[in-house]
């Protein structure tokens, strides 16, 4: 039952994406019937699969970069990204981390998502996502109406495009086209984040990072499995509000009566607060359910 709330809990953070819902959307409307809506038959799926053509049969230039951390995917992320999300679904499978029906992981190529960054400017209403796939075929419908730089565009319906690599990217072409500069060494990272994500031990396979909430100037988020039966979730302010500190503060003072162990430093003249929590897996529900508001 844990499980099920932390689940619950995890799916509306994931639903902050304004992006996944654009993307997702593009989906339902599109004439792609190979796209799996969670009533496939499995077995015809991995059939499929095995007969599906490799990354290989799409001519031109393949996307590939180093995808492991919300910090990898920023680093071939155009400028002006307010929120970044990173989440391995590989690792987070069968533990109270998974936040998704497996059907939901086919969604966009009819193939394994084995893991997501994406990057999302609110303001100005763009974005994109990065996935890691296994296997690495082409499993969907497509049309290749054109190339950037090298790299074949294929158009999905609905203004939405893929560009196949390790890992393969999905957005509308504007936004593909600068990820693809970025990469490419012609414009510039997103360096929006290189402060507070300068304070993130790295291995954690869910990663939020945002500047849009009113916790603070930048907020960082991450849930992280022990491997000895315990979780912890680590939160990085930059710029916190007072109240914010003054929530921490006193969460922290009783946190043991909920089964909470605390961790708070504040570096740069409290410029930086972070903030990590860990308990085990039976008390799970009560470290999602913290909140700093």
């Amino acid at each position: 039952m844990n499980q099920k709330y932390a689940a619950i809990f995890l799916v509306v953070i994931m639903l902050m994406s304004v992006f996944s819902y654009f993307v997702a959307s593009f989906i339902g409307d599109s004439n792609n019937d190979d796209v799996n809506n969670g009533t496939q038959d499995m077995t015809d799926l991995q059939t499929q699969l095995a007969n599906a053509p490799k990354f290989d049969t799409i001519a031109g230039t393949h996307f590939n970069s180093t995808m492991s951390s919300v910090s990898d995917g920023l680093a071939f992320s155009p400028d002006g990204m307010e929120y970044a999300i990173y989440n391995d679904y590989s690792r987070t499978y069968g533990t109270p981390l998974q936040d998704y029906n497996v059907s939901d992981l086919y969604m966009y190529y009819n193939t394994m998502t084995v893991s997501r960054f994406s990057a999302y400017n609110i303001t100005g209403n763009y974005g994109f996502e990065a996935h890691m796939l296994n296997p690495e075929v082409v499993n969907f419908n497509y049309t290749i109406t054109d190339s950037y730089n090298g790299y074949s565009l294929m158009f999905r319906g609905t203004g939405i495009y893929s560009v196949i690599g390790t890992p393969a990217l999905i957005s509308d072409r504007d936004t593909i086209e600068d990820v693809i500069d970025v990469a490419s060494g012609t414009s510039p990272a997103s360096d929006d984040f290189t402060e507070i994500l300068s304070y993130v031990d790295s291995g954690a396979e869910y990663q939020i990072v945002t500047s849009t909430d009113p916790l603070a100037d930048q907020h960082y988020i991450e849930y992280r499995n022990m491997d000895d039966g315990n979780y912890s979730r680590t939160e990085i302010f930059l710029n916190p509000q007072d109240s914010t500190v003054a929530t921490i503060s006193g969460l922290e003072a009783n946190s043991t009566e909920r089964g909470l162990t605390y961790n708070t430093s504040t570096f740069e003249d409290g410029k930086i607060v972070k903030v990590v929590v860990t308990t085990n897996t039976t008390n799970f529900i009560n470290l999602v359910t913290e909140q700093y508001y």
